[in-house]
């Protein structure tokens, strides 16, 4: 975690110096086969690739933790609402590759259940949501700094570290928006915020979000405030709407030109793609477009060999070469028992 934390700060602060400057390009790149692989013509291949906007990176999986509001003002119907909102998110989450963490703010903030990877029933985490009681006051300041915390005991630098904090009220605008920097230096790479109700603080939460330039909107908030509309923030986590790495949308260009506009990929800008390979050079071109108004291109090509020129694998040239040897000296043997 500490690579992510230099990361983050290093981000931050070529922001700060820049000022109006734009953040890093996006960036896109195919992953498998390797390039220049040869293949049987005719046969099906799968493709991969990841892509990125507004220079972050994506994943291969994700530690979320959600934070959710539990002081006074949440008793009765809005405790349940927010219950029913964390509840359907674990549920619709990517099962094989999530953990999700639970914590609780009202004047303090309490650690329900650490990162527990999703198994398709998500017993204790469903117990863990369903198990918090409303009373107190509203620190997210506290929540967001108790998160962190539990995103420090991530093992996997592959996936992304993000939160998401929920809450009905308010709270002082100015520890949000601090304790939101101060998570984003450490061992976050991103945080959520969601308005439960209709009497929350817009400018709380957005403080959380609003990045090194304080300010709600620009191109380098940490992520996304989405009012009361919870389904919009669980389609950017599997993709269904959006994704979480910036990526507004790519382009590909299969080997026989058709182009393949507005190309699926998932919450964290990964993609796959299935073809039947022709005879010689395949070309596969993507194009990334952030949301950042920056875009990248990458190129991969795979071969269609026929029958009579497939290439022998490493290990089938080995062979062939001992074989050839023996036979060099066999020949030799016999020529010598001749004379």
């Amino acid at each position: 975690m500490l690579n992510k934390r230099y990361l983050q700060a290093a981000i931050t602060l070529a922001f700060l110096s820049m000022g109006s400057m734009s953040m890093a390009a996006t960036s896109v790149s195919w992953l498998t086969p390797p390039d220049g692989t040869h293949f049987l013509a005719g046969t099906t291949q799968t493709l991969t690739g990841q892509a990125a906007g507004q220079g972050q990176t994506g994943g291969t999986g994700l530690d979320l933790v959600l934070v959710m509001d539990s002081s006074g003002s949440m008793w009765g119907s809005g405790i349940t609402a927010q219950q029913n909102a964390a509840n359907a998110m674990i549920t619709a989450l990517p099962q094989s590759t999530t953990s999700v963490a639970i914590v609780s703010f009202s004047s303090s903030a309490t650690t329900r259940l650490g990162l527990t990877a999703l198994d398709g029933t998500n017993t204790s985490l469903h117990t863990a949501v369903n198990g918090i009681a409303a009373g107190g006051g509203t620190a997210i300041h506290a929540g967001i700094g108790r998160a962190d915390e539990v995103l420090g005991t991530a093992t996997d630098a592959n996936r992304l570290q993000a939160m998401v904090v929920m809450s009905d009220g308010g709270s002082t605008v100015s520890l949000a928006d601090s304790s939101a920097d101060a998570a984003m230096l450490s061992n976050t790479e991103a945080i959520h915020s969601v308005g439960m109700g209709t009497n929350f603080s817009a400018a709380a939460l957005q403080a959380a979000v609003n990045g090194a330039d304080d300010i709600y909107g620009n191109t380098d908030d940490y992520g996304s405030f989405v009012g009361a509309n919870f389904a919009s923030l669980v389609g950017l986590f599997t993709g269904s709407t959006g994704n979480l790495v910036g990526l507004d949308y790519i382009d590909i260009t299969l080997p026989d030109a058709t182009v393949l506009s507005n190309y699926a990929t998932d919450g964290f800008g990964n993609f796959s793609l299935d073809y039947s390979l022709a005879v010689g050079a395949n070309v596969f071109s993507v194009t990334a477009y952030g949301d950042d108004g920056t875009s990248a291109t990458a190129e991969w090509t795979l071969y269609g060999d026929t029958a009579n020129n497939q290439i022998p694998e490493p290990s089938t040239v080995l062979l062939f070469g001992v074989g050839l040897a023996g036979l060099v000296v066999r020949a030799r043997s016999r020529k010598r028992m001749t004379k």
